[in-house]
């Protein structure tokens, strides 16, 4: 009944800057890594990119997450 659920990915996708892995032990509720993981990655690397300094990209919009 305990879950470790994660998320891992890389950004920006043209030319990585960050590798980013994120583990929720024991999550409530939900325990997919898309659903409990990717919000905390998605937050991480973007304030990652901001520090680095690196420039938004333009994506085509099957890249972009929704």
């Amino acid at each position: 009944g305990k879950y470790i659920s994660s998320f891992v990915g890389f950004a920006p996708v043209e030319n990585p800057a960050v590798l980013v892995l994120v583990l929720v032990e024991n999550p409530r509720g939900a325990y997919y890594g898309g659903v409990v993981a990717a919000p905390a990655f998605r937050e991480i690397t973007r304030r990652a990119l901001w520090h680095l300094k690196v420039p938004p990209s333009a994506q085509p919009s099957s890249l972009v997450a929704k």
